[in-house]
């Protein structure tokens, strides 16, 4: 049930104190005695709050530190691109992450506007350098994604242009707690103060022009172009605001931008389901200001901070990312004529991409959760598109080459510009044709509180652990720990029936875990999958704890 707040406007006494939080950046430390407080990639970099000293200097300088000691053995020898988001703590550590850089030699590109730089932007910057250099080039970006405003993040971006994978993302994570352990035995590491740091060492760099003409290249431009869709566009006030002005005006769309200042209060927001005040854009309650107006468009669309996720709104409502990969799919290998390659999804995705591939004869590649388990696949050209079903996607330009190897929000709504222009209907509508004969299945996800010890079970357990047979009266048919794509651990279980699957994984950052689910028999189906995969996971893990 959603909190009686969700979807209503943000009230003062929620909205974050900046300078208290910026204050906290450089004023805390982490006690190195407690685990929650040293660096911890998750699946997409470090991410916490100064005001608990989760997200401080000392952090932000490690793994920055850690960055610079590794690259060369990650194979970048060139420039470092720096992009970041909105956030409040991401301006502060944007001076960290510069500082350590110039302290050990690393040219930094950053923006020629020193303006804010998205995730996609970063990564299209790596690939394009990458294309006609030598000298490897890597990238950081510094955002939590969509978390709340006190939260800050940092991730690391390889040589391909996307999340580094985990065999480097862990070696990061051990040095940097290296150097918060060192740190506070007043042992120091390489930095530079910001207001000396040689000129040359920080290169400009057009990454909003380069990326906002490369466009074409990947969207049927001209398609939106010539049907003047009209089109409300929710900035979020993240990164990519000055980037939705700059398409506006080159390709001269209709289009209306709101929430396109800075605020890192981000005061203007409406709850989220449970009451918080989150950034995401695949949030109907997050959302609310676009819902409301969309009769007055035929299109809207949103990004979260960092804009590698996105959020597509029609009459019909807030679209399910999970309908739009399939329908995005089923779209761009009908227009773009790819025959010889595959579509990527993660293993709590819907199985309707499966349906739906094994009618077009294109294969599946189900990876673990985590765009960068797609970003060689994208890079190398083995899949056309590959998304998650929390709003993250990317897919090839319309020639077949790579575009972004992180998710990109931009293209993706622009793409769903696209085929409204050229098809004449919203993703929706188009899902909608998708699904007949199909079965229309229902996707949702719980969350279940357990121990950090039960999330650890559940990081290994193993198949014989379920013992149950069935899930609602349905006969479970598999049950996997590993994804199908390479058998990558899942961190967690998948089981699975006739008529619908769940999969369990612990969270990242609380304690809890989180259980995925899809039925075939509809929401009350869902709902009864969902409590009894909760229950069959419950006991799975009492009996090994």
């Amino acid at each position: 049930m959603a909190h009686k707040l969700a979807g209503t406007p943000v009230q003062e006494q929620d909205i974050i104190d900046v300078q208290t939080l910026v204050d906290a950046y450089f004023d805390n430390a982490p006690d190195i005695t407690d685990p929650t407080q040293l660096v911890s990639f998750g699946t997409s970099g470090h991410r916490g709050t100064s005001l608990n000293g989760t997200f401080t200097d000392l952090h932000v300088a490690a793994i920055t530190q850690a960055i610079c000691d590794g690259r060369g053995q990650f194979g970048a020898t060139g420039p470092l691109f720096v992009g970041q988001d909105t956030h409040a703590l991401s301006q502060p550590a944007l001076v960290t992450v510069l500082e350590v850089l110039a302290g050990n030699g690393v040219t930094a590109m950053v923006d020629a506007d020193m303006d804010f730089v998205p995730t996609p932007s970063v990564s299209r910057a790596i690939i394009r350098y990458n294309e006609s250099h030598d000298h490897k080039a890597d990238g950081i970006v510094i955002t939590p994604s969509h978390n709340p405003p006190d939260n800050g993040g940092i991730k690391y971006n390889a040589t391909n242009g996307g999340p580094a994978d985990t065999l480097i993302t862990k070696w990061i994570e051990t040095r940097a707690n290296e150097y918060v352990r060192a740190y506070c035995e007043l042992e120091g590491f390489k930095r530079i103060s910001i207001d000396n740091i040689e000129p040359d060492r920080q290169i400009p760099y057009d990454y909003k022009g380069l990326y906002v003409e490369e466009l074409s290249s990947i969207i049927n431009m001209e398609a939106i172009q010539s049907a003047k869709p009209k089109i409300l566009v929710n900035a979020l006030g993240g990164s990519g605001f000055g980037y939705w002005r700059a398409i506006k005006e080159r390709y001269n769309l209709t289009m209306d931008i709101i929430n396109d200042e800075y605020d890192p209060t981000f005061s203007f927001m409406t709850y989220d389901h449970d009451g918080k005040i989150r950034m995401d854009c695949s949030s109907e309650y997050a959302m609310a200001d676009v819902i409301k107006q969309i009769g007055s468009y035929d299109l809207a669309v949103g990004n979260d901070p960092d804009y590698d996720r996105y959020g597509i709104v029609s009459a019909d409502g807030l679209t399910s990312p999970n309908a739009f990969l399939v329908t995005a799919a089923d779209y761009l290998f009908t227009t773009r004529g790819w025959k010889d390659k595959g579509v990527g999804k993660t293993v709590v995705c819907t199985t309707m991409i499966d349906k739906w591939a094994a009618v077009k004869d294109v294969p599946v590649y189900e990876v673990p959760v985590g765009f960068k388990y797609f970003s060689s696949l994208l890079f190398d050209g083995e899949i056309g598109i590959g998304g998650e079903e929390s709003a993250g996607a990317s897919f090839l330009k319309k020639d077949g080459t790579v575009w972004t190897t992180d998710k990109d929000g931009m293209v993706m709504a622009l793409l769903a510009m696209e085929m409204y222009a050229v098809m004449g209907a919203t993703v929706d509508r188009l899902y909608n044709n998708i699904v007949e004969g199909c079965g229309d299945p229902r996707f949702g996800r719980i969350d279940a509180a357990c121990t950090k010890a039960a999330k650890a079970k559940l990081k290994q357990l193993n198949t014989s652990s379920i013992t149950a047979t069935e899930v609602d009266g349905d006969a479970i048919t598999n049950v996997r720990t590993t994804s199908l794509y390479k058998d990558m651990a899942i961190d967690g279980v998948r089981v699975e029936t006739e008529t619908g699957w769940f999969v369990a994984r612990p969270s990242g950052t609380e304690d809890l875990y989180k259980i995925y689910g899809e039925s075939y028999k509809g929401d009350k189906g869902l709902i009864a999958l969902l409590t009894a995969g909760e229950e069959i996971v419950t006991a799975a893990l009492s009996d090994e704890v």
